[in-house]
């Protein structure tokens, strides 16, 4: 099977009615904004992005991670405030990233809090250099 097709399957299977609900309410309170001209906000996140680790094993000149240049301070996404937030948003959220500047590997619990937002039937997307990654690991669900 056309692997853009399972994915596709993959991310509507994770929808609810309350999830519709919560975007329907997210889109309703974009184009009404836009209409009246003043902000108007319904609904909650229908996305957000994780940071596992800012940490990355590599050097790419481009990268503020690879040049260990942050202005921020650096370190490893904590399991606690990771699993309070997906608790708190786990029934209207659709879709999560799991990644910005760091490799996302590098986390010592990363794949366990892949698996705590999948329980929640959340849809979550990765970037990765693929160092760390294993056959063993490319097939954990």
């Amino acid at each position: 099977m056309n692997r853009n097709l399972t994915d596709g399957l993959n991310f509507i299977s994770k929808l609810t009615w309350k999830r519709f609900w919560n975007a329907t309410q997210v889109l309703a309170s974009y184009y009404f904004s836009k209409f009246t001209g003043k902000v108007h906000h319904w609904g909650l996140p229908i996305s957000i992005s994780f940071e596992p680790t800012t940490s990355c094993n590599l050097r790419c000149p481009e990268c503020p991670s690879g040049l260990r240049s942050f202005t921020r301070p650096t370190g490893m996404l904590s399991d606690e405030m990771f699993r309070r937030s997906i608790d708190e948003l786990a029934d209207t959220l659709t879709y999560l990233i799991f990644y910005f500047q760091g490799e996302p590997y590098l986390h010592p619990q990363f794949l366990e809090l892949v698996q705590y937002a999948a329980s929640k039937k959340i849809y979550t997307a990765t970037s990765t250099n693929a160092h760390y990654l294993s056959d063993v690991q490319a097939k954990k669900q």
